[in-house]
């Protein structure tokens, strides 16, 4: 009988000791972090209609705002002949690889006998020139002006063989800043757009235009009315839309391939900042019409802009969930307002971390980046309530859950 006892209570011990065990084991048994379910979108689309623009009757177009890109087009996307707006891509070229400080005039290139006889050539072909000289002394700005405002077919030659060596060397170059900026539609034949195989399109001319205006010699030159040169004296702009609308350049394009063509700037108040509009209007009847319809387009463009709250604190971005009770959801820190054209649609990128219990309410569980175009914020996510530890009684029956033994 002593020894069924003894049996008994030594059975006993080590069930209490196994119990223990199990006890100390549950209970020191890590908690693995809780994962957060979201089904917040990838994509937003800006509330309302896009705006109507005033677009050409004919020809092509397109508009772009400052932090959106370009924001409308028109007219069929094919490529066109520019006419002199390739004199832009010429000055953007020779910028680059030439660059000039504020006041400075660079360098001097000295007029040949062979640029006469181009300058000759396109007085008998009708082309825009610049009257010139052999043995003139012409400094890199003084070529930009002459370029620029007249609209000098002679003066893109003299500045191509300055900056390349050859005209096809330049016309090389041409072709790989266009390639550089995007310009997919383009191809450059010769530097002064005088040749119809110089081709591109309304959005490709906008990305010029916004590269060439960040320069700020280029954006001096071209809202220049005029200027005076050695030989040629006195010029004035082609463009005689400045000043109108907040009109600041950039250039006119005309031949009979093309039609009136101008890629233009224009600065204008917007929603309290200073915003620089760029577009373009190609293959027009006349540059009158082209200077109208930029006037209009940069009016309207800038009247269309809003901004818009696309991201609200009280938005619930995701939630988290405890195994043993409890969800919390994830909401950002703080609203984030954008400037925004109706009928675009942000990209939004959430990133939502596991998290370990237990976890005060606000605690910081991962970002969220939002982006409008050129606009982009990342804000923090944070929990809106407290995650609890899992209590005793869950450690200890987590084995029989893990295995459907008890719900």
């Amino acid at each position: 009988m002593r020894k069924a006892l003894i049996a008994v209570l030594v059975i006993l011990l080590v069930g209490a000791v196994g119990i223990g065990v199990f006890v100390q084991e549950q209970l020191s048994r890590p908690i693995p972090p809780i994962t957060a379910a979201s089904s917040f979108p990838t994509t937003r689309a800006i509330d309302g209609q896009a705006p109507a623009l005033p677009w050409p009757p004919a020809g092509a177009a397109a508009v772009s705002i400052p932090h959106l890109g370009i924001v409308g087009t028109f007219g069929v996307r094919d490529s066109r002949p520019i006419a002199s707006i390739a004199k832009v891509m010429t000055a953007h070229v020779i910028l680059s690889d030439h660059p000039l400080a504020p006041g400075e005039q660079g360098p001097s290139a000295t007029v040949t006998q062979d640029d006469v006889n181009t300058y000759l050539q396109g007085v008998s072909q009708g082309e825009s020139t610049v009257p010139v000289v052999v043995g003139e002394q012409l400094t890199q700005y003084q070529m930009l002006q002459a370029l620029m405002l007249p609209s000098g077919n002679n003066v893109a030659d003299i500045l191509a063989k300055w900056d390349a060596g050859t005209r096809d060397a330049f016309v090389a170059k041409m072709n790989a800043k266009a390639k550089e900026l995007g310009m997919n539609s383009s191809r450059f034949a010769d530097a002064s757009g005088f040749s119809p195989q110089t081709v591109s399109t309304p959005s490709d001319l906008i990305l010029l235009g916004q590269a060439a205006m960040r320069d700020p010699i280029f954006a001096e030159v071209v809202a220049q009315r005029e200027a005076t040169l050695p030989v040629a004296g006195r010029v004035f702009n082609v463009n005689t839309s400045l000043g109108i609308e907040g009109n600041v350049g950039i250039k006119t394009g005309s031949t009979p391939e093309a039609g009136s063509c101008l890629l233009f700037a224009a600065r204008r108040t917007v929603l309290g900042q200073e915003m620089l509009i760029i577009g373009a209007v190609m293959d027009q009847n006349f540059l009158t019409d082209a200077f109208e319809r930029s006037a209009q387009l940069a009016v309207a463009a800038g009247a269309g802009v809003k901004t818009v709250r696309v991201l609200s604190q009280n938005e619930v971005v995701g939630t988290y969930t405890a195994p043993w009770g409890g969800t919390v959801d994830v909401v950002p820190a703080e609203d984030v307002d954008f400037i925004v054209w109706p009928g675009l649609s942000t990209e939004i990128e959430v990133q939502l971390d596991p998290v370990r219990t237990p976890a005060p309410s606000g605690s910081k569980v991962g970002t969220l980046t939002i982006q409008l175009a050129d606009q982009s914020k990342t804000v923090d996510l944070l929990t809106n309530g407290a995650l609890p530890a899992p209590d005793q009684q869950w450690r200890l029956l987590r084995p029989f859950r893990e295995r459907g033994l008890i719900q």
